[in-house]
């Protein structure tokens, strides 16, 4: 089988485990102030997955990087593109939509 794009869940659970002991507050107070529910920081305290907005709003709590967790394929391209983005606007002559 080919290797996959893969997300340490268990090691994001870790920090997260972590983070609400030191906090005290409970999870409760912590999941509302996050922007997820209980049930979703429990799920990722126990390394389970969880929908990446969730993700992203455990991370931005806790101040990590959602990429830090994150291990591409071997061989995958996950660099900077060599191309050139134009936004869409007047000045460029494209119209906005």
């Amino acid at each position: 089988m080919r290797d996959l794009a893969a997300y340490d869940y268990a090691g994001l659970g870790r920090i997260l485990r972590s983070r609400l002991y030191d906090d005290g507050r409970g999870w409760r107070a912590c999941a509302a102030e996050i922007g997820v529910t209980s049930p979703d920081l429990s799920r990722i305290a126990n390394g389970q997955p969880v929908s990446a907005p969730k993700v992203i709003a455990v991370c931005d709590w806790l101040g990590l990087q959602v990429r830090d967790f994150y291990t591409p394929p071997p061989g995958a391209f996950h660099g900077n593109s060599t191309e050139t983005a134009v936004a869409a606007g007047p000045e460029n002559g494209r119209a906005r939509p």
